[in-house]
């Protein structure tokens, strides 16, 4: 096979062979132009080569940092419970670049959606969240019933802090 141990480091400057290997790894799962690179240098490719792969899988529309960050946001909003800045950690070990990091974030997640899924994370965990139709005379919309009230709500605050939720959407949850 192509792609065996033996042949880590033997030819850096073939550019057919590291367009294969690059090819390869897209072909396992989507990945970043960042994890693509680095991927690459662990493998022994000269940079000249590697960008000039790099170059042409973009122009081949077989990498797109923005709209991988777009289907990978839209994958964590559904089905994860973190919040900003969990995503953005999320979106930083995929390597991507931080304006494009960025970009994203501040135009897929709103403050709406974000306390839309920490409401989710609250009642996952048990928490009684009052819906934002509800019609209370207090801003609360996190309500316990329960003596140790104030320590159930630093737990929670923490555990969403703990999520990457901004400050604003923990006040206006458990506080």
């Amino acid at each position: 096979m192509a792609f065996n141990k033996k042949s880590k480091t033997k030819e850096p400057e073939n550019k057919e062979k590291a367009y294969e290997y690059a090819v390869f790894l897209l072909s396992l799962q989507l990945r970043t132009v960042g994890e693509i690179r680095e991927k690459m240098i662990g493998r022994g490719y000269s940079s000249a080569v590697i960008e000039n792969i790099l170059d042409q899988l973009h122009q081949q529309k077989y990498l797109d940092d923005e709209r991988y960050a777009e289907v990978y946001l839209e994958n964590l909003k559904q089905y994860k419970n973190l919040g900003y800045y969990g995503i953005k950690k999320k979106f930083m070990l995929k390597k991507l670049p931080a304006d494009i990091i960025g970009k994203i974030l501040d135009e897929g997640l709103s403050v709406e959606e974000e306390l839309k899924i920490a409401k989710r994370l609250l009642k996952k965990e048990g928490a009684a969240v009052s819906s934002s139709d509800d019609t209370e005379a207090s801003d609360n919309t996190y309500n316990i019933y329960n003596e140790e009230q104030g320590k159930q709500k630093q737990k929670l605050a923490q555990k969403l802090k703990a999520r990457g939720f901004r400050g604003d959407v923990v006040a206006k949850l458990v506080y």
